[in-house]
């Protein structure tokens, strides 16, 4: 097995011969032989105890004699005791799940403040296949069916290649000592439910479930990989940029394969859970302007796109203009330039131009809201609600709430922001004096 453990290191690459690694160590049969095998292959390393209080006098004894453990090796010895049950009532969560959380957080703790390079847990094949099947009973997905990962971030479990037989015989002959954990044979939890009445089922049907199974575990790998470049091939074609937002073009999703987990996989990234894309799936084909709200996103659906919002405080800020020459103002995502000047310049895109004469200072600038109308240019004076005049011109609705206008000392609205001026201030063949809006994305 010693041979095997270096070579399932090596291929792995879980780490360099020497640099030193934080074992946690349980006290049990499958963390009592790891240590063993690190102590022979002269690797650097010490040992980390959680004591959950789970277990009463079982609980101590299990942190007594890890401790002496470490003291016939002669490596360093870090325990922590946790009160695991008040944890799990003060966060709702179950006691396994506090545990765990409790477990890892704790050696990322220790691993940071003592310079070690990885955390080694004693997951061997077993747990791997417990892991998937747990997966596929919970629909996890695809992503699921990997089963335990050899090495993760920092966390390493170079016990993966040895079945749970293979390291009982290991122990045995090696007369290495452990602690049985009489928790393990409670069917009440889920994982032992599996180990001790699912997968014996299973090897009712198939004696070699276990091996089979680990071969189907690298498929399923394997079958990850090309889902994964699938995934982000579409990700590139169809999640695209605009300005400052995302979005999706609808009939491209649609003409994919299997959109609706294409849309699963885009949208996961901005906090959407699964319900909430089945709705916004379901919503593709009925009319625009529908909303959905994540943590840190939102998702208006306009007639062919999905525009992907990122949540922000709406801006309520007012700026002042005075009669000056030139100006400045940030606004959020743009920059508004305005310049009084003798002639005309050339109209660019973003840009406004209006008679300065007919113009009331000083000037306010703000974003527009409910009920605000104006004249727009080229109408022949017809009187416009804003919200109908975005509509007439199909601005998608996360565009219309960043739209900007300016009005005068009289409350009229001389013009929207990069968009269009007001008929009562347009510029004609008369105009002296030019007052220029240019719009410019930062």
């Amino acid at each position: 097995m010693i041979n095997q453990f270096k070579n399932f290191i090596k291929s792995n690459q879980l780490f360099s011969e020497g640099i030193p690694v934080l074992i946690a160590v349980s006290g049990g049969l499958d963390s009592m032989v790891l240590v063993n095998l690190f102590s022979k292959t002269n690797q650097s390393f010490a040992v980390a105890h959680c004591n959950f209080q789970l277990r009463s006098d079982e609980s101590t004894a299990d942190e007594k004699f890890v401790k002496e453990l470490a003291s016939t090796l002669k490596v360093e010895y870090i325990s922590e005791q946790f009160n695991t049950k008040e944890v799990a009532r003060q966060e709702k969560i179950s006691i396994q799940m506090a545990a765990r959380n409790l477990r890892y957080d704790w050696l990322e703790h220790i691993r940071k403040k003592n310079g070690f390079h990885f955390i080694a847990t004693a997951h061997h094949r077993d747990d791997s296949i417990e892991t998937v099947l747990m997966n596929l009973i919970k629909g996890t997905g695809i992503r699921g069916l990997h089963g335990i990962l050899p090495k993760q971030g920092k966390i390493i479990r170079p016990l993966l290649f040895a079945g749970k037989n293979e390291i009982r015989e290991f122990a045995t002959e090696n007369k290495i000592a452990f602690r049985e954990d009489s928790s393990n044979i409670k069917t009440v939890y889920e994982r032992n439910l599996i180990r001790h009445k699912v997968i014996p089922l299973f090897e009712e049907i198939n004696p070699s479930f276990k091996l089979s199974f680990e071969t189907s575990i690298k498929h399923f790998v394997d079958t990850e990989a090309l889902y994964e470049l699938s995934i982000n091939n579409l990700r590139k074609k169809l999640l695209k940029q605009e300005k400052n937002d995302l979005s999706i073009d609808i009939p491209a999703l649609l003409n994919s394969i299997a959109p609706k987990t294409i849309l699963f996989e885009l949208l996961q990234q901005f906090g959407f859970k699964e319900k909430s894309i089945e709705q916004i799936f379901n919503s593709l084909k009925n009319t625009s302007g529908k909303e959905f709200i994540s943590s840190t996103h939102r998702i208006i659906k306009d007639r062919k796109k999905l525009f992907i919002i990122e949540n922000k405080i709406p801006d309520s800020q007012v700026f002042l203009i005075e009669k000056k020459k030139s100006q400045s103002i940030r606004n959020g995502e743009n920059e508004i330039e305005i310049k009084l000047k003798e002639k005309s310049s050339r109209i660019k895109y973003g840009q406004i131009e209006l008679d300065a004469d007919k113009i009331s200072f000083p000037l306010i600038l703000r974003k527009w809201k409910s009920g605000d109308y104006f004249y727009p240019s080229g109408m022949k004076m017809k009187k416009k609600k804003l919200s109908n005049f975005f509509v007439d011109l199909k601005i998608p609705l996360h565009e219309k709430e960043k739209q900007f206008l300016i009005q005068d000392t009289a409350d009229k609205i001389i013009c929207l922001v990069g968009l269009r001026t007001d008929e009562r201030f347009v510029v004609t063949p008369s105009t002296k004096k030019f007052f220029t809006i240019i719009k410019k994305s930062l």
